[in-house]
């Protein structure tokens, strides 16, 4: 495989402080290291290898690591001057390449010829998120979103600067889906209420969720799901008592069901674990074994095992057919969630043996992944009073 730079393997293995449980620390390099987001497919090669972004010899750029021998190989050559290319890695399997926003342009990048080809050009106005591949690999999907940032000042990943401002403001926002083959661009979707989290079913080609975005207990409606063949749109788990925030939403790998979680809040506020079907049927909704401070970053493959980040562990929950056991403490994190892209996202792999996570433990933001203890039930519950006191 072609790289502009190979690094050796910065990989250090150590015992987690509370649990016992191994864990890989991936990168180790006085710069910042962010694997995929909890919702984006960043594996390749046979799951042999993972993307990540990070901050080298004071650029930005998409890296792989290959998990069995630790070896890192740099995948694009960005100047130092900048500006920041932004990518989601999610990988297109079909033609094996990801996709990345650079100076108003979407390209694609092969991961194995690292040749870059642009698809689309970033209409003036509007800025662009998104940039995922729909599962039968002949689309990219994305949001334009109407540039408010000449009257509102934010900064939404240091600690979400000017989010009901964007919410309030009802931007002008488009779903449109790119022909990775012959450029064409559709536009699927569009409103005056600000869209994001647009994520394609892992196996349906024609489907994506999107989010109304904003504070949680104020948007009209958190999770939607779009055909994109036939523009129609459907509520996923709507809101059944004022103040509830419903949110995170993901899909499971079979691509036809939606995770969330529910979180109410008062003196008797409930957690949940729930999903739905794409069609809306099917749900199941769970209590998470307590209520939480704050609402956490989840992942699951299907409904049997969730895994969560808030406060400073990486958390489980084991479902008994009736509830949730837990939450039980993996590991610890032991970063923070100042920054945005360094809050910890714990992800599953695909074989469900290991969960990787960011951790700013060390100063620097690195990548890390832990082995998920064989017997679950032996690792320690969380002691929520503590936790509410981080």
């Amino acid at each position: 495989m072609k790289s502009y730079q190979t690094f050796p393997s910065e990989r250090i293995t150590f015992k987690d402080r509370v649990t016992g449980a191994t864990i890989h620390q991936l990168t180790n390099y006085k710069g910042n290291s962010v694997h995929p987001y909890f919702t984006d497919d960043g594996w390749y090669d046979n799951n042999r290898r993972m993307l990540f972004q990070g901050d080298r010899n004071n650029a930005h750029n998409i890296f792989s690591i290959e998990l069995e021998s630790g070896e890192i190989s740099q995948l694009t050559d960005m100047p130092a001057d900048g500006p920041n290319l932004a990518s989601p890695l999610f990988v297109n399997r079909k033609y094996n390449e990801i996709y990345y926003v650079y100076k108003g342009c979407v390209y694609a990048l092969n991961l194995e010829t690292l040749d870059a080809r642009p698809l689309y050009i970033i209409p003036k106005g509007f800025t662009f998120g998104g940039a995922r591949p729909t599962a039968d690999g002949e689309y990219v999907v994305g949001g334009l979103t109407e540039d408010t940032s000449t009257r509102i000042k934010a900064n939404l990943s240091a600690g979400y600067i000017g989010m009901r401002e964007i919410f309030e403001a009802k931007p002008d926002c488009r779903i449109i889906r790119i022909n990775v083959t012959t450029g064409q661009v559709d536009e699927v979707w569009q409103e005056n209420c600000w869209v994001g989290h647009i994520n394609p079913s892992l196996t349906q080609g024609n489907l994506i969720s999107f989010c109304h975005e904003g504070p949680w207990q104020l948007v009209d409606h958190r999770i939607w799901v779009l055909d994109l063949d036939t523009g129609k749109v459907r509520k996923i788990r709507e809101r059944r008592q004022d103040g509830e925030m419903v949110g995170h939403e993901y899909w499971f790998e079979d691509g036809v069901h939606i995770g969330y979680q529910v979180h109410h809040r008062g003196e008797n506020a409930e957690s949940f674990f729930g999903f739905q079907r794409y069609d809306g049927e099917d749900e199941l909704e769970a209590s998470c074994g307590a209520p939480m401070p704050t609402p956490d970053h989840i992942h699951s493959l299907g409904f049997d095992f969730v895994v969560s980040d808030s406060g400073k562990t990486i958390k489980g929950y084991k479902y008994d057919g009736k509830t949730f056991d837990g939450p039980r403490i993996i590991c610890m994190h032991d970063g923070d969630f100042f920054w945005g892209a360094h809050h910890p996202h714990p992800a599953i792999s695909h074989d469900g043996k290991n969960i990787v996570f960011n951790s700013t433990r060390t100063g620097y933001c690195n990548i890390y992944m832990v082995e998920i203890p064989e017997d679950f039930y032996s690792l320690p519950k969380v002691n929520l009073d503590e936790l509410k006191r981080k």
